[in-house]
């Protein structure tokens, strides 16, 4: 919504090995030339009807999709820039296992447009056993001011269909009041 990509998964589905496999080694063939040491985000647009990519950017930090990577690697990003920075060396590639879904909950109204939402948080509950990144907490006040971003809710599954199914499970357990909420719209 308005260019905002509200939903975020790891892997990349229906993506064929060789095309993956040349993303991979374009990342880090760019990481190299320049002797980036460090943790962040090189991006590509890919063709499918081409199998061919295009370098879009990169990002010398965290992104807000971090989770969805921690999640399939079981690496703590974080932690890594930290170390990296305090001198100890670039760790190897970790192996991907399972599939990460993560879907950003915003204090806004679907229904009037995405418009932003503001008022004082009068419940707020996440079901246990799921990642949540939040800042919210019941009396929490969501203040026009600021990006409405209330919680990232995240899970992972041996597979796609499981991760997308534990995610809708997440959502519907999931209870924020006193804003309108983009919660169903996002796969409640």
């Amino acid at each position: 919504r308005r260019n905002q990509k509200v939903v975020e998964e790891a892997p990349a589905p229906a993506l064929p090995d060789a095309l993956r496999a040349g993303l991979h080694e374009a990342a880090r063939a760019l990481a190299r030339s320049v002797d980036y040491r460090s943790v962040g985000t090189v991006e590509f647009l890919v063709d499918p009807a081409r199998d061919a990519f295009h370098f879009l950017e990169v990002n010398t930090r965290l992104q807000v999709e971090h989770g969805v990577t921690e999640l399939i690697t079981g690496l703590d990003l974080v932690g890594l820039m930290l170390d990296v920075a305090g001198g100890a060396g670039v760790p190897a590639d970790a192996a991907p296992s399972g599939h990460a879904v993560e879907s950003r909950l915003y204090a806004e109204d679907p229904a009037r447009g995405f418009q932003p939402n503001s008022g004082l948080l009068t419940a707020v509950r996440f079901p246990p056993g799921v990642r949540v990144d939040t800042w919210i907490d019941i009396g929490t006040e969501v203040t026009p001011l600021y990006d409405p971003l209330l919680a990232k809710v995240l899970v992972v599954g041996r597979d796609r269909a499981e991760a997308v199914t534990r995610l809708g499970d997440a959502l519907t357990a999931t209870e924020v009041a006193g804003v309108e909420t983009n919660r169903e719209w996002v796969g409640a």
